[in-house]
């Protein structure tokens, strides 16, 4: 009959109804030792299982597709952003943006718990503006509809003022989704790409607010000059549209300071310089594996 019980874990011997290990702490069996007094090669897996030997784990395995996913996701929404502000090709930058975006969002985790809750916030702030713009647009088309105007500069009087709303509404919406943009890298960037992010916001919301001053004002006088004579002459209304197009070009300058911020981003994650979490979701430290390595002298 055995007169001890060996640790499992460690193999120290322990007197018979010994509860836990003097050793290691480990708990022990209360009846007959184990068929094998040899400690176990490999600890138990802990939540997201163990890994064979030389083998990544669960957790190691989905927090590297993570990774990959945001460092491919950072790279499109910097090629869509250099050239979502092109007539036309904006189109593909759009679509690579948005592409990118879910890449981010689905990549969130492994980069914690501030950038994952960033994320989250940007994507409902994204579509707060999308909803503000749709409004403001509803509002226009409804106030455009519904007027009854019997001279031309009543009917331009009432344009104007659905415009100016349709204007403001857009004006609410970018800054809106500005802040989206800032946060969905912010927990990313170091401080340089925090203040390129900050900079293309105001960059954004300044050239709106400007555009919104300069042809807000020519609106009133387009559509009069267009509905002049008891025709209509579309000449006055193009030239307004060509002009806000080229104040469109503006944009050029946000864009090209969020892809710097994007960059930024980017490089970091590809070079590994953004640590990410050593400790699966959920698993406490303490039931971590011990480190490798020789035990220290008892």
């Amino acid at each position: 009959m055995a007169t001890s019980l060996t640790c499992p874990r460690c193999g120290t011997s322990n007197k018979l109804g010994t509860m836990f290990c003097t050793n290691c702490g480990s708990p022990l069996s209360a009846g007959a030792p184990p068929s094998s007094g040899a400690p176990p090669m490999y600890p138990a897996p802990g939540a997201y299982g163990g890994a064979m030997p030389g083998l990544p784990s669960a957790w190691d395995a989905e927090r590297r597709k993570q990774i990959d996913r945001t460092k491919t996701g950072l790279l499109l929404l910097l090629i869509g952003g250099l050239i979502s502000w092109i007539p036309i090709v904006g189109i593909l930058g759009g679509l690579l943006s948005l592409i990118g975006a879910i890449l981010v969002i689905l990549g969130r985790k492994a980069f914690g718990s501030t950038h994952a809750r960033n994320v989250v916030i940007a994507i409902v702030l994204f579509f707060v503006g999308i909803i503000i713009i749709v409004i403001a647009a509803v509002l226009f088309a409804a106030a455009v509809i519904t007027a009854n105007a019997q001279t031309p500069a009543a009917l331009a009087a009432v344009f104007a003022s659905a415009f100016n709303t349709l204007l403001i509404g857009a004006i609410i919406g970018a800054a809106v989704g500005g802040i989206a943009s800032v946060l969905f890298t912010y927990a990313l960037q170091k401080q340089s790409g925090k203040m390129l992010l900050w900079a293309g916001y105001v960059a954004n919301l300044a050239i709106s607010i400007a555009i919104f001053a300069i042809i807000a004002p020519l609106v009133s006088n387009a559509v009069s000059q267009a509905t002049s004579g008891g025709t209509y002459n579309p000449a006055p209304i193009s030239a307004l549209q060509a002009q806000a197009s080229g104040l469109g070009y503006l944009s050029v300058i946000p864009a090209l300071l969020f892809a710097a911020a994007t960059y930024l981003a980017w490089s970091r994650v590809s070079h590994g310089e953004i640590p990410p979490p050593t400790t699966p979701p959920g698993m406490p430290m303490s039931t971590m594996p011990p480190p490798s390595g020789p035990s220290p002298p008892r």
